[in-house]
């Protein structure tokens, strides 16, 4: 298997994506195929592997810029040359830590949607007190979205629950303000409205405080309240992880306790970690996509990496389009 690899948009730079790709290729036998500044790769990667494949570019596509623009233009950008190589036989998918809006233009412009879907969307995984699974859909593809477009999230996180972690009929839940049904805005209250005349496993709305109980499968918002709701997470859970390793550190009794609790603490904080799960499928595109977070780590963009493959793997686009039609 052949994955594409975008060296560019990671906080970090080049470095981090290598070695996470070394790392993710000690785990599981693949090809990377890194796309970027060919001297930069060639030394990042020191010779610690030899079966990887290079397609030399210096540009790329940045977060200020405008990205369906930049996507028509820079034919040269490293996300343009991933998408149009992934069309060629042999060439399986693509991860990239880069601009997520580059990366939503380029799966509707180059990659092209899935017949039947109007909108792509990213599905992240998102921990839970009692180890169920949840995708949050959307974190951050499209930031306006109608209640027709929130239905078709629905449906393609529950096929690719289904087909990737095995998990039948999957409980979809909309993010809201309230969990009675007249809560919530216009989007809210029409999406309730569809949801709940479908034949989807839908179990009604969710509030933010309950994102980590694990109450659903799926859990549904537009880009913008999804993104918010998982970034303010990820700073919560930092800070705490923060503040309890300060407390462990401030008495020599604490540092007695903190080495007591050290393999617990370890296990909870790894379990709220979101380099355990290192990125989300673009969903609704005809091309295998994974986007990695960008301030990516090693472990992290390892475990994107490997989330791509289990996704191909599974055959999931297929089952989408059959879905679908």
């Amino acid at each position: 298997m052949k994955i594409l690899i975008d060296t560019y948009g990671a906080d970090d730079g080049c470095k981090v994506i290598v070695d996470g790709a070394i790392l993710a290729k000690k785990q599981k036998d693949f090809t990377p195929v890194f796309v970027g500044n060919e001297k930069e790769i060639k030394e990042n990667i020191n010779g610690r592997i030899t079966d990887y494949e290079i397609i030399p570019t210096d540009s790329f596509i940045s977060n200020d810029e405008d990205p369906v623009r930049a996507i028509r233009r820079k034919k040269d950008a490293s996300i343009v040359l991933a998408y149009e190589k992934s069309k060629e036989e042999g060439y399986h998918g693509l991860v990239s830590a880069g601009s997520t809006g580059a990366l939503l233009a380029g799966g509707l412009f180059l990659a092209g949607r899935i017949e039947g879907i109007k909108r792509a969307c990213l599905a992240a995984n998102i921990p839970s007190i009692n180890d169920n699974i949840c995708l949050l859909m959307d974190t951050g593809a499209n930031m306006d979205c109608k209640a027709e477009f929130l239905y078709e999230f629905a449906l393609m996180g529950s096929i690719y629950l289904e087909n990737t972690m095995g998990i039948a009929n999957p409980s979809i839940g909309l993010l809201n303000v309230g969990v009675e049904e007249h809560k919530g805005n216009k989007l809210t209250k029409e999406t309730y409205a569809l949801l709940k005349e479908s034949k989807l496993n839908f179990v009604g709305n969710v509030e933010s405080r309950d994102l980590f109980t694990g109450k659903v499968n799926i859990l549904l918002a537009d880009g913008f309240d999804g993104n918010i709701a998982i970034k303010t997470a990820e700073g919560v859970l930092k800070l705490m992880g923060s503040q309890i390793k300060s407390t462990i550190y401030k008495s020599t009794k604490n540092k007695i306790a903190g080495a007591l609790l050290k393999n617990d603490l370890k296990t909870m904080t790894n379990k709220f970690s979101s380099d355990e799960v290192g990125g989300a499928p673009l969903l609704g595109v005809k091309s295998y996509v994974y986007k990695a977070h960008g301030n990516t780590n090693e472990l992290a963009f390892s475990n994107a990496i490997l989330g791509l493959m289990n996704y191909i793997e599974r055959n999931t686009i297929e089952k989408i389009e059959g879905e679908i039609k």
